[in-house]
């Protein structure tokens, strides 16, 4: 009897996936010509969606009794709605429904700003009218039974229909284990669909190496992204040296004459930034946007595509030299497969020693012989990731400036990161960064003796911040406040003197300057949505990014919203200790436009 019972839900399954295939018939515009590699996780992801909803649904028929057709029809009709709404979302945006979305579209007095029209709503109501007589006339059909020969076809569909979500799932895991982009990005298109990775059970267990960035070969064109926007157009080749040299959580207070010393005497010939922020709380975002000058919310998609950014794309044909020097392995941040995808071999960041000081050191010497040895006709860019100010914040003996501090090499993250150890931990930070801005001053000193300052970008930074429990947490990537977000920034640049700025400025801004000073006469919009920081512009906020949130910050509040369709969060906190405001209705309408705004520049580099 239960087995009888169980099929109409099978076949109810079956149908809502055609259904729900149809509805995403669009998508397929965004496949790169491979049938079988984006048809299998087309078909497989929906034939999931729908048997997981069936499941649900046959297990609480045994509760609901008769009313067991009324909630089959409700919720698959709820289910080919919500898709019919995300897939037009997405066809304008390019991602899908999330938090943001939502609190747009639903809040009092939306239709000041947004206006849907009526010939929209009327469409959409003949369509969620055709849906729901669907869902009704398939269950009542379903409902008089069904025939042996048609159970024994269901029963050979159900088996084939599992066999092909699986191999959807171990199709994903091969091309994510050996860089096959081609398959990788059907985790970005699909709505709600859930990857299956094996890269820690290959490595440990089958010993195959997972790290295969350093052979990497572009597998695809990025058809889905728009970037740049235009060919770009140079009025003269201005071609700097540049260095841009990255910090791990250089929190905007570490610019601080006792932490800092060599920094802050270098800053009074540059340019400062005391209001900036990186592009994100942890470091993929933060540098992501460093080097793109695009939102993080992009990362997933840049990743997904291994696209270079337009930056080194420019100096690659310009012939520049490269050297990339990171103290820890930029696999992991995965900027071998994007910022760094076409130039490999310039890459130095796997060191015999485990101690970050030690790194730290390393890089820092490889520098400054490199500046010794390079070939003077060719202008260079130099990227140095340091990372001793990371967790556990280690630093050599002679470097202990902040007492008292959490003594060890290691933190003991059961017993040493309460509350009322945040000092001793802080200050064991502040003396990490006190080491970096020691070997800072030996790469400033060193392009002085050689002369170099008189032609080189140099960039100071942090890729993220990194909290003490100021506003309750601790470490990074778990709020946006400013003490996990605004970052130290100097620039120097040959064509400008010292100033303090105030306005607020971002990660985003640095491209556009540099693209700027070498002579790009495209507006930014083209190829990215910063400002350049020669320029007094102020703008009125910036998008901040994570894995699956982002937020949209101004200098009154940080709104915090979901980009992913699973996500939930929506929450408006203050710029000042980071509170959580309760009526947040009144705020949103009052930033509805920003709101907006916002939501326009999540999707524009995207076809």
């Amino acid at each position: 009897m239960t087995k009888n019972r169980f099929y109409p839900f099978v076949l109810l399954a079956f149908i809502n996936t055609i259904l729900s295939i149809l509805i995403s018939l669009s998508l397929t515009r965004y496949w790169e010509g491979n049938i079988l590699i984006e048809g299998i996780p087309f078909v497989a992801h929906y034939l999931g969606l729908n048997l997981l909803l069936a499941l649900i649904l046959y297990i609480f028929s045994f509760i609901t009794g008769p009313l067991s057709i009324v909630l089959n029809i409700i919720f698959y009709s709820l289910l080919q709605l919500l898709l019919v709404i995300d897939i037009r979302i997405y066809s304008l945006f390019h991602f899908h429904l999330n938090s943001l979305v939502w609190n747009v579209i639903t809040v009092e007095g939306v239709s000041d700003s947004v206006t849907l029209g009526r010939s929209t709503i009327i469409f959409f109501s003949l369509i969620a009218i055709l849906i729901i007589a669907i869902e009704t006339l398939l269950n009542l059909y379903l409902k008089k039974g069904i025939p042996l020969t048609l159970k024994r076809f269901l029963r050979v569909s159900l088996i084939t229909g599992l066999s092909l979500i699986c191999l959807d799932k171990g199709l994903y895991a091969y091309g994510d284990l050996m860089n096959k982009t081609e398959i990788t990005k059907n985790s970005r298109l699909y709505p709600l669909y859930q990857t299956f990775t094996v890269k820690r059970f290959a490595s440990k267990v089958l010993g195959i190496n997972v790290n295969r960035e350093e052979g990497l070969r572009l597998s695809i064109k990025p058809k889905a992204l728009n970037y740049p926007k235009s060919p770009l157009r140079f009025r003269e080749q201005k071609n700097y040296n540049i260095l841009i040299v990255v910090v791990e959580g250089l929190r905007f207070d570490m610019f601080d004459p006792e932490i800092m010393p060599e920094v802050w005497r270098f800053s009074k010939e540059a340019m400062v930034f005391k209001n900036h922020y990186s592009g994100g709380n942890g470091s993929r975002f933060g540098i992501f946007s460093l080097l793109y000058g695009l939102s993080g919310t992009y990362w997933h998609s840049f990743l997904a595509n291994r696209t270079s950014p337009v930056l080194i794309d420019t100096l690659i044909e310009r012939n520049y030299e490269f050297i990339i020097l990171s103290s820890t392995r930029l696999t992991f941040p995965e900027f071998r497969k994007t910022a760094f995808v076409r130039i490999p071999n310039a890459i130095t960041d796997s060191f015999s020693t485990g101690l970050s000081y030690e790194r730290d050191r390393i890089i820092t010497e490889k520098f400054l012989e490199f500046i010794t040895r390079r070939d003077n006709q060719k202008p260079f860019f130099a990227f140095m990731f340091f990372d001793s100010s990371h967790q556990p914040y280690l630093y050599p003996e002679g470097f202990e400036r902040f007492r008292p501090v959490l003594e060890g090499r290691e933190i003991n993250y059961f017993k040493d990161v309460s509350e009322d150890k945040a000092a001793l931990i802080r200050n064991r930070y502040k003396n990490s960064v006190h080491y970096e801005d020691h070997l800072i001053g030996k790469i400033l000193t060193g392009l002085k003796e050689k002369g170099l300052l008189k032609n080189t970008i140099v960039v100071i930074t942090g890729d993220h911040g990194e909290e003490f429990y100021e506003n309750g947490y601790l470490g990074h990537t778990s709020a946006f406040n400013d003490y996990q977000t605004r970052v130290v920034f100097i620039l120097w640049h040959p064509e400008a003197g010292h100033s303090l700025r105030e306005e607020l400025t971002s990660h985003i801004d640095l491209v556009p300057t540099i693209m700027r000073s070498m002579g790009c006469t495209n507006p930014p919009e083209d190829y990215s949505q910063g400002i350049s920081l020669l320029e007094k512009t102020s703008r009125p906020y910036i998008i901040i990014s994570n894995w699956d949130t982002a937020a949209l910050i101004d200098n009154e509040f940080r709104i915090i919203f979901s980009t992913e369709s699973h996500g939930k969060t929506f929450e408006i906190r203050t710029k000042d200790g980071y509170s959580l405001i309760k009526n947040r209705e009144i705020i949103i309408k009052e930033k509805l436009s920003l709101l907006r705004a916002g939501l326009q520049r999540l999707s524009e580099f995207y076809r």
